[in-house]
């Protein structure tokens, strides 16, 4: 009986030794051959550089250069504290230093850990030549990022950084992996799909230990392609520099094909930095500096825009007939509305001023009281024709919408109705009306164009394709006899010596302009000066917002003036 049992008992075990094995071997083994495969052929990852972004001119802004890195190689680093010890005399960087950076970038035997970024050519070749003494470190080639204008092209070139989960969802299947490094702003996010390259990669045999025994197949990277822009990088660089100690903006485009010469906002940021793993204190600070160096201010700056808005008002109230080009009104320096008093920006006052005058001089007065006679709903006309409160547009990312109030707003925001008070700061470009700066360089290129607007754009060419077609040109029904009487006011402006905006004075170029101070809640005011040249046929439209800055028509357009002069001698003028 005991001897049955015991039969038994074996014949059970065997079944489930066989069965076990059945299913290992032929339930399994597909499943288990391909992880066995997976294990034992490895890739390493090749990156691939990334396109360049040239100027106007072909002159490189951006651009990827081979640099050299050292590199710990697992398999060969026999006395890794030896290896560092003799490392540290080429490289600047303690052994204990060179330690850390390897246990936190080693992945495998075969992958190659980065140790020193950016090493200077003359240290790479030392330790090339020394190689055999040092074992396990290598020096090899890798693309790296350079922009090299600086600081002076982060708001528009933008910058790079590794891929979120958020955006590696969305462009997994446009062949982007976990490992990519992508454009998070400017033209590097805008482009990314044009600027990143094919990465390529080596296929490699390891044993079971992770050492690799041999090669077994290579894909060379393949480089992005490279594009051309509208900037022109030494106005882009002397505006960056007009701004030192300032916050703000300036704009420069072609005002007959929207090409943006200059796009600059202050304070910046290096977007070498962000390339640059030693840098990474920089990177914080920017990222959390309340001075906001990481905010574009000429295409996301929504603030009032104070007296530039004059022009669009002006020509409203005259197309609707509400003034007349000699109607005129006058300033004793205030204006009573019911028990509040509106002060003019000119104590003793203006006297008597027709539109023409009210924009040379910009007289708060008048258009107090022509904001009466337009009313509110006309005012938002005037916002809403001249492109104000939408965007423009442009080939950069998160660009602002702006703001134009109206009474629903009011009512729904503020729990109140919209009063006669608001109407008449509306009329000067105060209350809760928000352009950007972009959108006051459009306001004034339909002026200059007598309607057309182009739409403004910095791409101009791709490597490998075609050049862009005509851009989209809007037109504006506007009224020829308003416009001229409009014009006449922002040449007088520029060119009287009472203008406000005398300071932007060019010899041998008629300039046409306004100034604007916007009161602020905290701070000193916002100053603007924005304008076109020659009056005689426009080709340039130019935007000087100073955030903070004063009056307009002392800091903005003294700032005016330097831009203009280097755009007469860069014969842009």
């Amino acid at each position: 009986m005991r001897l049955l049992i015991l039969q038994r008992l074996f014949a059970a075990a065997f079944l489930f030794l066989w069965g076990g094995l059945w299913m290992v071997q032929v339930v399994g083994g597909l499943k288990y051959r391909r992880q066995a495969e997976q294990n034992r052929i490895r890739l390493i990852h090749l990156p691939a550089a990334r396109g360049s972004i040239l100027d106007r001119k072909g002159i490189p802004l951006v651009e990827d250069r081979i640099g050299f890195e050292v590199a710990a190689f697992p398999q060969e680093l026999k006395n890794p504290q030896e290896t560092w010890a003799r490392l540290t005399p080429i490289v600047g960087i303690p052994p204990s230093d060179l330690n850390s950076r390897y246990r936190r970038g080693y992945q495998a035997p075969f992958f190659p850990v980065p140790l020193v970024r950016d090493l200077p050519i003359e240290s790479a070749l030392l330790l090339e030549e020394k190689r055999n003494d040092i074992p396990g470190a290598m020096v090899r080639p890798v693309p790296r990022r350079r922009y090299l204008l600086g600081p002076a092209l982060g708001p528009v070139a933008g910058y790079l950084g590794l891929i979120g989960q958020e955006e590696l969802t969305k462009l997994r299947p446009y062949g982007y992996s976990f490992r990519d490094f992508i454009g998070k702003d400017g033209l590097e996010k805008q482009y990314d799909a044009i600027l990143r390259g094919q990465d390529g990669g080596l296929q490699v045999e390891v044993d079971h230990r992770g050492r690799m025994v041999r090669e077994l197949g290579f894909l060379k990277p393949r480089r992005g392609r490279r594009i051309t822009t509208t900037l022109d990088g030494r106005l882009q660089s002397f505006c960056h520099r007009l701004l030192e100690g300032k916050a703000g903006a300036i704009l420069v485009m072609d005002s007959e094909t929207g090409e943006v010469l200059a796009l600059v906002s202050r304070p910046t940021f290096d977007p070498n930095a962000f390339v640059n793993p030693e840098r990474g204190l920089e990177v914080r600070h920017a990222l959390g500096n309340l001075e906001r160096p990481m905010f574009n201010r000429a295409l996301r700056a929504a603030v009032p825009p104070g007296s530039t808005f004059k022009a669009a008002v002006a020509y409203e109230a005259l197309v609707l007939k509400k003034i007349q080009g000699e109607t005129a009104f006058v300033c004793p320096g205030f204006f009573t509305l019911g028990r509040a008093i509106f002060h003019c920006w000119r104590q003793e006052g203006h006297g008597p001023q027709a539109v023409r005058d009210a924009l040379e001089h910009s007289c708060n007065v008048f258009f107090y009281q022509t904001g009466r006679r337009l009313g509110v709903d006309g005012i938002i006309q005037a916002a809403r024709l001249f492109g104000l409160g939408r965007r423009t547009g442009i080939d950069l990312p998160r660009e602002s919408d702006g703001f134009v109030p109206d009474p629903a707003w009011m009512k729904a925001a503020a729990k109140q109705p919209w009063q006669e008070g608001d109407t008449i700061s509306f009329a000067i470009g105060q209350g809760a009306l928000q352009t950007t700066p972009l959108q006051m360089l459009l306001l004034y290129t339909a002026i200059a164009m007598d309607g057309y607007v182009p739409q403004p754009h910095l791409l101009i060419g791709i490597e490998g394709d075609r050049t862009p077609g005509p851009r989209r040109m809007t037109r504006l029904a506007l009224n020829r006899g308003a416009l001229a009487r409009v014009k006449e006011g922002l040449e007088q402006a520029v060119n009287s010596p009472t203008g406000t905006g005398r300071l932007a004075q060019l010899p041998g170029v008629k300039v046409a302009g306004k100034t604007g101070t916007a009161q602020v809640s905290r701070g000193f005011p916002h100053a603007w000066f924005c304008g076109y040249a020659p009056v005689e046929r426009p080709r340039i439209s130019l935007v000087v917002f100073l955030e903070h800055g004063g009056k307009g028509g002392d800091q903005a357009a003294a700032v005016a003036k330097e831009v203009l002069v280097a755009l007469k001698e860069m014969e842009y003028l």
